[in-house]
């Protein structure tokens, strides 16, 4: 990991390739309206310039996948997927096909690129290489048409991890381009290392916590959630699990007494009960620990509960696990 992108991370600006994402580009009238019943959260109306976190599931109200989606213009929109899966979201949007609906799907994930910049001085930042203002009072989800080192690109506001948090998408061959424009500006590229602590350390689901395994409000994906909207796939699991207001395990945060390879059952230091599962571990500077994300079992989520991960001993805490400022 390299701590000075770290340490630049909590202070500064700092910039990440996620080009890995997908990017599926939806176009026609019901462009919209195949996302919305498919997915967990309500986007059948967002207007241009808007966006939306949701979640496509399975008909267990599983994680299929965690994506943005962004209204670009009357007749297009954008679906961001989590890293690899824009084939698979795209060929999902494509078979969910009802006899009368009018819309085309484009895999654009090998087109389009992406970074994400992050800390107490990305916005600022962003309005400088970009020419645009007050970046700060975009809502999160949303996003901004802007033009970097003569590239065109939208700036959409994302989780933070420090500071806030943006994605610029560009065309894949101008990325090079912006990425220099941020580094001329002041931006530190950040490593994929110390990129995964700090989302440890804000509680951010990644690809080993979004996976079928798991439920949306286990990943305490509530806002990409609407519990008003009509039926979509999964839905009455999920919202059975709202009404009950019970889960049977949810993601927190735990301290680690040494490092150890995920994935890995967390069991109870006495009977060896399966307490839950380990999904990601880091170093933490900041906490001085090895630190992780785990689902654990709701009899086992009280802050301090002591659990086993192999030998290494496992504290469950309450996320996030240090302050992130601005959060959204």
């Amino acid at each position: 990991m390299h701590q000075q992108a770290y340490a630049t991370a909590h202070t500064g600006a700092v910039y990440l390739d996620r080009s890995a994402a997908g990017c599926v580009l939806i176009t026609g009238r019901d462009r919209l309206a195949v996302i919305h019943r498919l997915s967990t959260n309500a986007v059948d109306a967002l207007a241009p310039g808007a966006g939306q976190l949701t979640v496509f599931t399975n008909h267990n109200g599983r994680i299929i996948d965690l994506v943005s989606v962004l209204a670009i213009d009357d007749d297009s929109a954008l679906v961001v997927t989590s890293g690899g899966r824009g084939g698979e979201i795209a060929a999902l949007l494509q078979r969910n096909r009802f006899f009368n609906d009018q819309f085309n799907v484009i895999n654009h994930s090998d087109e389009y690129g992406q970074l994400h910049v992050y800390g107490p001085q990305a916005a600022a930042l962003l309005e400088q290489v970009g020419g645009v203002s007050d970046l700060a009072a975009v809502a999160p989800w949303h996003h901004v048409a802007a033009m970097i080192d003569g590239c065109t690109v939208h700036i959409q506001r994302i989780w933070p991890i420090h500071g806030q948090g943006w994605r610029v998408i560009a065309d894949i061959a101008a990325v090079e381009a912006v990425g220099e424009a941020l580094d001329e500006a002041g931006a530190m590229l950040l490593d994929p290392a110390a990129y995964t602590v700090l989302r440890i350390e804000a509680g951010q689901p990644d690809l080993p916590e979004l996976n079928l395994e798991y439920i949306p409000l286990e990943t305490n994906l509530w806002d990409a959630v609407s519990f008003k909207k009509g039926c979509y796939v999964g839905q009455e699991i999920i919202a059975r699990m709202e009404s009950r207001g019970r889960l049977a395990k949810k993601l927190t945060g735990v301290l680690l007494s040494a490092e150890v390879a995920t994935p890995l059952t967390l069991t109870t230091p006495d009977a060896g009960k399966d307490a839950g599962t380990l999904t990601s571990v880091a170093y933490s500077p900041d906490l001085a620990s090895w630190v992780g994300l785990a689902y654990v079992r709701s009899a086992f989520l009280a802050a301090g509960t002591t659990l086993q991960a192999a030998a290494v001993t496992a504290t469950v805490a309450e996320l996030p696990l240090v302050s992130v400022e601005h959060a959204l």
